[in-house]
């Protein structure tokens, strides 16, 4: 059996939670950044940053040597020729700016040839990353959940022009993970496909509430915590980190 191997563009807390977690399940797994200290930053957020391997073993989910083997299937390059050749698949996850998604998948274009190319934006139509590449049809989204090591959900993402073996490849992959997935059409007209919409609604929602002085943020939060078993809510989420005007 051919060993798995993918490719992840962009070392962030995303693409290094994406990347750690496919190591982990035995794929080899080249991420691409666009400077070396860059790269080296990446490799140390896999190790060191919040939910990395140190945590894993810290917490008892592996050993030292299962670390050690991880990272032995990892490399950190600013090469995205050589970090995309002969992969199974490719994915993007680089800031949220369509503009610079859009960059990446015209130099991936360049690259690759037939793999499957996916991107991890939290909410931009499909449609608008693949029209970057000749053939479209090769674009989905996987949306992973951050921390990817922790959440399960992974929204999959179609296009009327992908091909079915993209997401069926897509699905696969999430299985394989251990994660739970949602397949959706593509929603060009809106942002955030399923899971952020609806929390985008509940959060405009809670803000109304604590503006119209019917409770307090902390208040709201200890209703929807308690009262829907939500583990964060709306404005805890936000002191986290969570961008929210």
């Amino acid at each position: 059996m051919a060993q798995k191997s993918a490719a992840v563009v962009g070392g962030g807390i995303m693409g290094a939670g994406i990347a750690q977690v496919l190591a982990r399940n035995g794929y080899d797994v080249a991420v691409r950044e666009i400077n070396e200290e860059l790269a080296d930053e990446a490799r140390e957020r896999v190790i060191s940053g919040n939910y990395g391997l140190e945590d894993a073993v810290e917490g008892g989910y592996l050993s030292e040597d299962e670390m050690d083997e991880v990272l032995e299937r990892m490399t950190f390059t600013t090469d995205l020729d050589a970090a995309t050749d002969g992969t199974d698949f490719t994915i993007e996850a680089v800031t949220e700016n369509l503009a610079i998604k859009g960059q990446v998948f015209r130099d991936l274009d360049e690259v690759t040839d037939e793999q499957p190319l996916y991107s991890n934006t939290s909410g931009f139509a499909v449609t608008s990353i693949a029209n970057a590449v000749s053939d479209p049809s090769r674009v989905a989204v996987t949306h992973f959940f951050n921390p990817v090591a922790v959440m399960d959900m992974v929204e999959i993402v179609q296009a009327p022009e992908t091909d079915e073996a993209v997401v069926e490849r897509a699905e696969e992959l999430v299985d394989e993970l251990g994660k739970t997935r949602v397949t959706i059409d593509d929603d060009p007209g809106s942002y955030g496909f399923l899971a952020n919409r609806c929390h985008a609604a509940m959060r405009e929602e809670a803000k109304k509430i604590v503006d119209e002085g019917i409770a307090t943020k902390d208040q709201v939060d200890k209703a929807l915590e308690d009262g829907y078993n939500l583990p964060v809510g709306p404005f805890s989420l936000a002191g986290l980190g969570e961008e929210w005007d």
